[in-house]
């Protein structure tokens, strides 16, 4: 038997789990903040974990980072938003196929201090749009 507290919390979490189940294909476009993920999405996170539940679906995330933390890179270590999305997805619900396709370097548009970054974001963002084209 629930209570009515039990009752109403469900009530938030069952659709957002129900959409998250039924979904062909998950797309989750997600700003790097200090080196993670923003607390709205570790909010929904929150919400749709539970334990020996399985996706059938493939998980693509489009991520945009203010620095550069790609393979090779000195920030590379600290990357906490493409490993934790990465072990989330497999940990919980068993998805290997997850797909991140990133865009690094965005500060460099606004941050003068980083205005000759501008030609790798550049790159960057090229080679963002081909992944997603191919």
């Amino acid at each position: 038997m629930r209570t009515p507290a039990q009752r109403a919390a469900w009530a938030v979490v069952e659709p957002l789990l129900a959409e998250l189940v039924s979904a062909d294909e998950v797309l989750i476009g997600v700003p790097m903040y200090n080196y993670g993920v923003p607390a709205s999405l570790k909010a929904w996170i929150d919400q749709v974990t539970f334990p020996r539940a399985r996706l059938e679906t493939r998980v693509v995330v489009t991520a945009a980072r203010g620095g550069t933390y790609a393979p090779g890179t000195p920030r590379e270590p600290v990357d906490h938003q493409e490993r934790y999305l990465r072990d989330f997805f497999a940990g919980h619900f068993g998805v290997q196929d997850v797909t991140v396709i990133a865009v690094e370097l965005t500060n460099a548009l606004v941050d003068p201090w980083l205005s000759d970054a501008r030609p790798a974001y550049q790159e960057s963002y090229a080679a963002a749009l081909a992944e997603v084209a191919a």
